[in-house]
């Protein structure tokens, strides 16, 4: 980053005396740039006499093996024939490692320059620095003066680069090692007085780098450096302290000097988290995880003064899962030698509580294990680490391999910690925390059955499929089979993948436990169900679901298969047989020698429909199903719209049977033709404006009555309407339809006498006929 520039930088020294002598030293790279390992320094000693009187005698000189203890030449080396004086090689000598320009008597105001060039070591690591001192002599006896300037390979004469690394420090040896975890893409931002610089990211080797910073030359402008994961917010704990030669801090550097060409390495963030917190099924770290310590026996979290970063109480995990606890026990909420426990609260996708399928060594109810008595012990996962406790072996969370309740998944949530050594007796390392997820769509699941329609007594056939959509085989695993009241197992008819295979028999659940489902593997059961006799039509719903056996959690939706349960045809349906026959007798029965009538329609109330045949035969499948108990009525009309033309009923329509489970209906309807007798009728059969007849017409029902007694007819009363009211028309009809019916039954008419009626209009309106049987 470029955040300003400067003239080379230089060293000046001044010496008073009547000659006045100032000497100034400076740095450049040749060709511009940064000093990199094989690249060319030009060095330039300037001698001015600014006093009243000529110095004389003057000799410049440079020892390039000054000020260091490396062997000669080690850093540096000369570029012979590079060295010029005032810009000529006059008076240059080189007597290795010395550099010598003699330039004689130096006039007040005059200038001499010793300027040349030296090669930087090839095989220097960057950040070394390079110093170099310039010296002038003068005058017998010699007065001297010195000037020195230095840069740092990898450095830019007037900016400042500062450089570091940021890894897991896993051995805590603050050694970054090829096998440590390098931490790649963290961000790390430079400030100076409060105000933010800029900042760079660690590349995949943990590395970064802020370069093109203006030299820091007073205490007061000194750099701060601050490290934070990708993803950190305000609730992310700080995983470790810094490592540098300067003030180290959580994450951060502070009172860092950088001068001119300064190229300052190391600067680096070694962290030591305490664990992560990751999923006891896929074994990754979790997101989101929020950690509180609390004394053993509250429920009351520590003050956040107890811990160096405040924000490690309630600390939310980041997408590595690292969680860290440094307790300083300076509160009194924190005593050291006290016994504290590790609360988690998992993400929703996790089941809440401590993890089931990878249970904690110690939890709130029982005792806390002892961290100061741990290191080098038995329960030392890692005793070679002398001083601090390991709960597993690795600093990565256990993965797949490694088989759960065992050494490799060891961790606890109650511990015992002082402050005899810190942090090997005040933290715990290793100890990652499980949390079990919710399974509830990591295996898909279908149950079906070939059947759709069964009777009591009939064996179901079922399949159940599950498969496993995760990366990883779940084991512990169960499905379970509810099936409805009233059926029942068939024993013996399990099968998992072809295999007979039993499984736990209740008298409403199957449960095939234990499973192990590998990734992208299907398993399939297979099972019969018989429907009991106490089972009642209806639909009824067969569910499953896969479980884990230890959480109890749910792995899979519900899938289902549904049955109805029908009537068995033979006993439990009641077939209905008839026929429509010509009554020509009119006495209701089928009499020898009458006819069926073909093409007639039976209509019954639940909407069943069936037309005789040509011998006037009609059928209905399993029209009913009575009542178990006390049977039930069934109902079928004639339509008698769809008789022959000129018949009418001689039996009851609709006409109503009662029904037992298993017994066949016979329903037969009579209908014979019926003549028909006309009646007509005008206003002057009426008193004028009443519905009041005429006593001669009134003595006229009676003869009317005989002779519909004769023979089965039909009376059709029709009406000669002119200008009379309608309403009287119809009330007139009405009167007479009356009384010729109370007639007829008086007589004792042997059938059901059908009166219709009809009104004609001279206008030419007509009104629709009407009948009613009596």
């Amino acid at each position: 980053i470029s955040l300003g520039w400067r003239s080379p930088a230089k060293r000046t020294a001044r010496v008073t005396c009547p000659q006045q002598i100032l000497i100034v030293k400076q740095v450049t790279v040749v060709g511009g740039g940064a000093a990199l390992p094989g690249s060319q320094l030009e060095y330039l000693v300037r001698v001015s006499n600014t006093g009243s009187v000529a110095a004389t005698n003057v000799v410049l000189s440079d020892d390039l093996s000054l000020p260091t203890l490396t062997p000669l030449n080690a850093l540096v080396s000369y570029v012979a024939g590079s060295a010029t004086l005032n810009g000529s090689t006059t008076g240059i000598s080189y007597a290795s490692p010395v550099l010598t320009g003699t330039y004689g008597s130096l006039l007040p105001g005059g200038t001499a320059q010793l300027r040349f060039r030296v090669l930087i070591n090839a095989a220097l690591p960057m950040g070394t620095r390079i110093s170099n001192i310039g010296k002038v002599a003068w005058d017998t006896p010699s007065l001297t003066a010195t000037a020195n300037v230095s840069i740092d390979v990898g450095g830019i004469p007037g900016s400042a680069n500062l450089n570091g690394h940021a890894w897991h420090d896993s051995n805590f040896n603050k050694v970054a090692e090829a096998t440590e975890l390098n931490l790649a893409g963290w961000t790390v931002s430079v400030s100076r007085n409060n105000v933010l610089l800029g900042s760079a990211l660690t590349d995949v080797n943990g590395l970064y780098s802020l370069s093109g910073l203006t030299p820091t030359t007073t205490i007061a402008d000194q750099y701060v450096l601050a490290f934070n994961a990708p993803g950190s917010i305000g609730t992310t704990a700080k995983l470790g302290r810094a490592n540098s030669i300067y003030t180290n801090g959580m994450q951060a550097i502070a009172g860092i000097t950088a001068l001119s060409g300064s190229n300052i390495q190391n600067l680096n963030l070694p962290i030591d988290p305490n664990g992560v917190v990751y999923n006891s099924i896929l074994r990754t770290p979790v997101t989101g995880a929020v950690l509180t310590m609390v004394r053993a026996g509250s429920t009351t979290g520590l003050e956040p003064a107890c811990f160096d970063d405040p924000v490690q109480q309630g600390q939310i995990t980041l997408p590595s899962g690292y969680y860290k606890f440094d307790l300083n026990f300076s509160d009194p909420s924190c005593p050291s030698g006290g016994d504290y426990l590790i609360q988690v609260t998992s993400p929703l996708a996790f089941i809440s509580g401590q993890s089931l399928i990878i249970p904690p060594l110690t939890n709130v109810t029982s005792a806390a294990f002892s961290v100061p008595t741990c290191p080098t012990s038995a329960a030392d996962a890692i005793p070679t680490t002398t001083n601090y406790c390991e709960a597993q072996p690795s600093e990565f969370a256990p993965g797949l391999a490694i088989t759960e309740n065992t050494l490799g998944t060891n961790y606890y949530l109650k511990m015992a910690f002082n402050n005899t050594l810190v942090p090997g007796h005040s933290q715990i390392f290793n100890n990652h925390i499980a949390v079990d997820p919710r399974l509830d769509n990591a295996v898909t699941i279908t149950k079906i059955s070939p059947l759709q329609n069964v009777t009591k007594g009939q064996l179901i056939p079922y399949i159940i499929t599950v498969s496993n959509t995760l990366s990883v085989t779940l084991n512990n695993m169960s499905v379970v089979d509810t099936f409805p009241p009233g059926f029942k197992y068939v024993a013996g008819s399990g099968r998992l993948d072809g295999v007979p295979v039993e499984p736990v028999s209740t008298t409403k659940q199957l449960t095939w436990g234990n499973l192990q489902l590998a990734t992208n593997t299907k398993r399939v059961i297979q099972l019969l169900l018989i429907v009991g006799s106490g089972v009642k039509e209806g639909k009824y719903v067969n569910r499953a679901q896969v479980f884990n056996t230890i959480t109890r959690g749910a792995g899979s939706p519900v899938a289902s298969a549904t049955v109805r349960v029908i009537p068995d045809p033979t006993l439990d349906c009641s077939d209905v047989i008839g026929k429509v026959f010509d009554d020509a007798n009119l006495n209701g029965y089928q009499d020898e020698g009458e006819a069926g009538l073909p093409n007639v329609r039976v209509v019954s109330t639940q909407g069943l429909i069936t037309t005789a045949d040509q011998f006037g035969r009609f059928h209905l499948t399993c029209a009913v199903v009575p009542d178990p108990d006390r049977g039930s009525n069934f109902i079928l009309k004639v339509d008698d719209r769809s008789l022959p033309s000129g018949y009418r009923l001689t039996t009851e329509n609709p006409l109503v049977l009662r029904a037992t489970r298993g017994k066949m209906l016979k329903f037969d309807f009579g209908a014979a033709i019926h003549k028909v007798v006309k009646l007509d009728m005008a206003n002057g059969v009426f008193e004028t404006g009443t519905t009041e007849m005429r006593v001669q017409w009134k003595q006229r029902i009676e003869l009317l009555v005989d002779e519909l007694k004769k023979a089965a007819s039909v009376l059709r009363l029709s009406y000669l309407a002119e200008t009379e009211d309608q309403a009287l028309v119809n009330d007139r009809l009405k009167l007479v339809k009356g009384e010729i019916s109370k007639m007829w039954k008086k007589k004792k008419g042997s059938y059901d006498l059908t009166i219709e009626t009809e009104v004609f209009w001279r206008n030419g309106e007509s009104h629709e006929k009407s009948s009613v049987s009596h």
